[in-house]
């Protein structure tokens, strides 16, 4: 007889008294710094450090739920054979319709197991009289995300403007919290690093290309070349250059003469923005589908991909190596992947409450998976009852699918921008769903708008009541093979002159990761079949901020005058996952394209910007190595 399988339920405490309502999953910034929850801060940090040191043999420990992301390649909570020969991508569905549903139960897995460790671990070390209020504490208690695209005061500079910044409590190596009774405690934080025990390499965690992950026993972010002098013991106990992670965010090498460009907020703003794709398969995953509109090339996991490059290196050059956050197979060892994953699960949720009709039910919708995973065959049709293996609702080995987990609440978590059970949605005790989505829409505008704004600015609006305003929205669209590089991850970097603009991230797994010398057969049949995958990069804010700049070519904000500065100064290049360039012959999928569209934007900032009319123009790109030519469409 199988052994029960363990049940993912997210954590049921605490929720109500209002109908549906649960607690929330909170910024982890503005959560951590607010002296009510200093209790709640220890017994999350107390927990995942005691979560991080279960033995790894554990099913429910760090290191395997970790693991169940890509390396080492095992099943998980079931006793199966992998469905792909030689597939070195686990279980996670990247490029797949399957992204956002996929990982919702895994954070949940993670939170639920967090709780259960305050509860059962780290309360019982207290003095008996403190707890009751703790477990209190616990059961009100959800992940924290971090809202990268959000732009905040750094504390360590409050003149400076807003910006993009890594959370507190992430970039702290260790110091002191205050538990319960406002006792002190001391911690290596471990937030800002994983340690093992031994050499993950004794775990069966394998290198990928020349990145040496089997030395490792702590994560890293921005690593050195490990070639370089010292670089060895880097790798072996961790290396945290957070800084370059916040400048990766920021944009400083990006653009010259100004402190940053907008592309992260940009991207999510658009995400957002009304009726942006053409179906939810657009909006899921990277997969790209033939004909599909210049709006698709945008997508959450396109999104997704570019935070786990930023967070895990490398850079615009060979100057640092990539960390564990740039590789599939090792991501979620870094525990900042959960944060990172709890706000990809929340940009899921904002959209969904904004589209609620919007899922792949018809035929129509479903797509193969070419190169199928650990649980999913190749070539699958995948519909809303596709099994999320291995994530099982009970001990009885029921898979989640799709269906199962498109409400967020049943886990017994929500986020703040939606709280359908606040009396304010509702009149004569009706809810009012309009108002609710009034509401998103509002607080989505005051998250991420910028162009937006810029151009209610340019037009005169701002402040005027109740007004439309319409201009020209630029794109830039990047097509290209996942496997073109034998599975290996590689970066397109966008340029508008000598300013780079923004990037397109292919966060993907190298096929001789396992498999032995011939490497990986689903690799192989991805490679066979030139699965396609896109990104988009906005450069609408870049192009406003050219047309104010005194050294700038440009001069108006007009279409004609913006294709031909385009035509001249857009450029593009390839850097591998160790920062290399990569020559576009290596790349003869790549396609990069421009399109000029309409966006139409409110000083009613109850109604987010709608974006539309994409046209792309092939004589900005044409007969350039890469370039999207006059006869490609």
């Amino acid at each position: 007889m199988a052994p029960p399988t363990f049940p993912i339920k997210g954590i049921q405490e605490d929720l109500g008294p209002l109908p549906g309502q649960t607690p929330l999953r909170q910024e982890i910034d503005a959560w951590s710094s607010d002296p009510k929850n200093q209790v709640q801060v220890a017994l999350f940090m107390l927990a995942l450090e005691a979560f991080q040191k279960i033995p790894y043999h554990d099913r429910l420990s760090y290191f395997q739920i970790a693991g169940i992301h890509g390396l080492p390649l095992v099943p998980w909570d079931e006793d199966t054979t992998t469905q792909t020969p030689g597939t070195t991508l686990g279980y996670c569905t990247h490029g797949s319709i399957l992204f956002p549903a996929w990982h919702r139960p895994y954070v949940a897995l993670f939170e639920q197991r967090l709780y259960e460790i305050m509860i059962e671990v780290i309360i019982p070390r207290f003095p008996p009289a403190t707890h009751a209020a703790l477990v209190a504490q616990a059961k009100a208690w959800r992940l924290p995300y971090w809202d990268w695209a959000a732009k905040k005061v750094d504390p360590n500079d409050p003149s400076a403007p807003p910006n993009y910044n890594l959370p507190q409590l992430v970039t702290q190596p260790g110091g002191r919290i205050f538990g319960p009774e406002g006792i002190e405690i001391e911690f290596p934080n471990p937030l800002n690093t994983f340690v093992a025990d031994e050499p993950m390499g004794e775990y069966g965690i394998v290198d990928i290309g020349n990145a040496p992950y089997s030395i490792c026993r702590a994560t890293s972010r921005y690593p050195p070349p490990i070639n370089q002098a010292g670089a060895k013991e880097a790798w072996t106990y961790g290396v945290q250059k957070n800084d370059q992670v916040r400048d990766a965010l920021r944009g400083h090498q990006w653009y010259e003469g100004a402190q940053y460009t907008d592309t992260l907020g940009e991207a999510v703003y658009h995400l957002f923005s009304q009726k942006y794709f053409s179906s939810y398969d657009a909006f899921s995953s990277t997969r790209y589908t033939h004909g599909m509109p210049p709006p698709d090339y945008l997508s959450l996991e396109d999104i997704h991909n570019n935070i786990h490059n930023w967070t895990g290196g490398p850079g615009l050059t060979p100057s640092d190596d990539g960390g564990h956050m740039c590789e599939i197979g090792v991501a979620a060892f870094d525990p900042i992947f959960w944060l990172h994953h709890c706000n990809v699960d929340r940009q899921f949720a904002i959209w969904q409450a904004l589209n609620d009709e919007a899922w792949f039910s018809e035929p129509s919708q479903q797509l193969s998976d070419l190169g199928g995973n650990w649980s999913t065959k190749p070539k699958t049709i995948v519909t809303p009852a596709t099994a999320l293996a291995p994530f099982h609702s009970d001990t009885k080995a029921t898979y989640y699918d799709s269906n199962t987990v498109r409400e967020w609440r049943a886990f017994g978590y929500s986020y703040p921008e939606l709280q359908p059970w606040l009396p304010k949605y509702f009149k004569n005790g009706v809810f009012v769903k309009a108002a609710y989505l009034k509401d998103i829409s509002e607080q989505v505008n005051a998250l991420y708008n910028v162009t937006r704004t810029d151009i209610l600015r340019l037009h005169d609006a701002i402040g005027v009541a109740d007004k439309a305003v319409e201009d020209e929205d630029w794109i830039v669209n990047v097509q290209y093979e996942r496997f073109a590089l034998d599975g290996a991850s590689f970066t397109v970097h966008i340029f508008i002159g000598k300013n780079k603009v923004g990037q397109v991230y292919n966060f993907c797994a190298p096929g001789g990761t396992v498999g032995g010398s011939g490497g990986c057969v689903n690799c192989q049949a991805q490679q066979e079949a030139s699965a396609i995958s896109t990104g988009q990069v906005h450069i609408t804010s870049a192009l406003l901020r050219d047309v104010k700049s005194s050294t700038s070519k440009l001069s108006q904000f007009q279409a004609e005058h913006i294709a031909a500065y385009l035509a001249e100064g857009l450029s593009w290049k390839v850097t591998n996952n160790r920062g290399r360039e990569v020559p576009l012959e290596a790349l003869p999928s790549l396609r990069v394209s421009v399109a000029k569209g309409k966006g139409i934007h409110y000083t009613n900032n109850t109604i987010l910007s709608r974006y539309h009319e994409y046209e792309v123009l092939p004589e900005i790109t044409d007969g350039r190595l890469g370039g999207l030519a006059r006869g490609d469409f």
